[in-house]
């Protein structure tokens, strides 16, 4: 059995938030262990990155980071890909006018 099949305990976990909720069936796929997909993106569990992530958002001098998975919305997709890129520019282009920050 996996998560995928797993409706019992699918129903079990969602009593406490839909009481009397009935769970029919479950349909998903494993993309991680999936031979042509070759693993899935990136998503983090509620509250796993807040120590660090504003690190990979922060610049040194003229040294900065564009990634999408440290985007605050959109991560891991190329709209956050985007939106990091549009920060990483505004950046550079202060760093550039006013040789700091």
């Amino acid at each position: 059995m996996t998560a995928f099949d797993d409706t019992a305990g699918m129903q079990e976990a969602l009593q406490s938030l839909l009481p009397g909720v009935e769970v029919e069936s479950i349909v998903g796929w494993d993309w991680s262990n999936d031979q042509l997909a070759l693993g899935t993106w990136c998503i983090y569990r509620p509250g796993q990155l807040a120590s660090v992530l504003p690190d990979p958002r922060t610049t040194e001098g003229r040294l900065c980071f564009a990634s999408s998975d440290s985007a605050i919305g959109w991560c891991s997709f190329i709209d956050g890909a985007i939106h990091r890129g549009y920060h990483a520019a505004r950046h550079i282009d202060d760093f550039l006018t006013t040789g700091s920050r």
